[in-house]
């Protein structure tokens, strides 16, 4: 997992983050967004990361109950 979390500035003066998630298998998993402070730009992070490893994890189970057979 790699995540960047860099500080931008509007046009007056306000800070926002802008973020970015590497995650997966060699970081193929990619999200990217933007947050008006560093709370909701980790509670946007952790929000992705549950969901790429559900992602994973339905993926798994799937293919463990798989018996080969098709509809």
């Amino acid at each position: 997992m790699q995540i960047e979390i860099t500080d931008h500035f509007t046009n007056d003066g306000r800070v926002y983050y802008e973020w970015s998630l590497y995650d997966g298998p060699d970081g193929i998993d990619y999200a990217h967004g933007y947050a008006s402070d560093l709370v909701q730009a980790f509670s946007k992070i952790f929000e992705w990361r549950e969901r790429i490893a559900a992602d994973y994890n339905n993926l798994n189970t799937n293919n463990e109950t798989d018996n080969g057979q098709t509809d």
